[in-house]
């Protein structure tokens, strides 16, 4: 039986908070909770995103409700109810993307005076009604400023955890759904979001820009380090390299840490070998056993 293969390294695909998660132990000595945050921006993220490719799979089905309201004369809406759980989910996922992004924020700034540790709220506040100490670098604080989405999705966040869903509907004829909340209001009146499913996609890539901008300071602060990488599973095998933090990391990137293994085993030789960068650099049968 032909083993599977999976190559896990593909830095050609990392964003700024790939990078970070990979060299940041060099520099910083984050304990579990911030670790726990760090790779919740990365996952809310994921998740909101797959949340959205749900929604965009039923929203053909919303217009389904107004067909039985049409042809019956009722309609229990259950179609629009499952769209705008799924959707309310979106806001609810990118809200925990900022709020964990907060958190490593005050991981890196201990000893910033004054800054508010315990609230992404708060620290929003802080940032935006005064000048910020010299501590607190202005990079950060301009991606805060700039956040102009954050109060009406800290507003949904708070208001969606604890009411039930709202509703949705196409808008005429067109491919368009319009979300409202009678639960939750603005400017005094019932909240309405045309085109929500063209709104969540809108402020998901908003709040990746202000990740990357975080993120890139960051990793600007970084010392130079090296880390082992996983390159993948080849064979039934994990391959290894080590990989220094000096940018631009590509697949070539490294040294290849098993060739002192799998050039000497065969069957076992790694696939990508002929065209690793990392493998020509250590030279055959040079590397460091794993």
């Amino acid at each position: 039986m032909k083993l599977p293969s999976v190559r896990t390294f593909a830095p050609e695909n990392w964003s700024e908070v790939d990078y970070f998660s990979t060299f940041c132990g060099g520099t910083h000595d984050f304990d579990s909770v911030t670790k726990r945050a760090l790779s919740g921006v990365r996952n809310h993220y994921d998740k909101a995103q797959l949340l959205i490719s749900v929604a965009r799979k039923l929203a053909p089905n919303v217009s389904l409700d107004r067909t039985q309201l049409n042809t019956q004369g009722y309609t229990a809406g259950q179609n629009a109810r499952e769209f705008s759980a799924v959707i309310e989910e979106v806001f609810t996922e990118l809200y925990s993307v900022v709020d964990c992004t907060r958190k490593v924020i005050v991981a890196t700034r201990k000893r910033c005076q004054g800054m508010p540790t315990g609230s992404t709220r708060k620290l929003f506040a802080w940032v935006t009604r005064s000048d910020t100490p010299g501590s607190f670098p202005p990079e950060i604080a301009n991606a805060i400023r700039n956040a102009n989405w954050y109060t009406e999705l800290l507003y949904l966040r708070d208001e969606l955890t604890h009411l039930d869903v709202g509703s949705c509907s196409v808008i005429g004829d067109g491919d368009k759904i319009s979300y409202s909340h009678h639960g939750v209001s603005k400017a005094g009146k019932p909240l309405v979001i045309n085109d929500i499913l063209g709104h969540a996609h809108q402020l998901a890539a908003e709040i990746q820009s202000f990740v990357s901008a975080v993120f890139a300071y960051f990793n600007s602060e970084l010392a130079p380090s090296e880390v082992d990488q996983l390159c993948g599973f080849f064979l039934g095998r994990a391959y290894m390299r080590r990989l220094p933090s000096q940018r631009p990391v590509t697949f070539d990137s490294g040294t290849c840490a098993a060739n002192g293994w799998f050039d000497t085993t065969p069957g076992y030789r790694c696939p990508f070998a002929d065209s690793c960068g990392a493998y020509r650099r250590v030279g055959k049968g040079l590397a460091t056993q794993p």
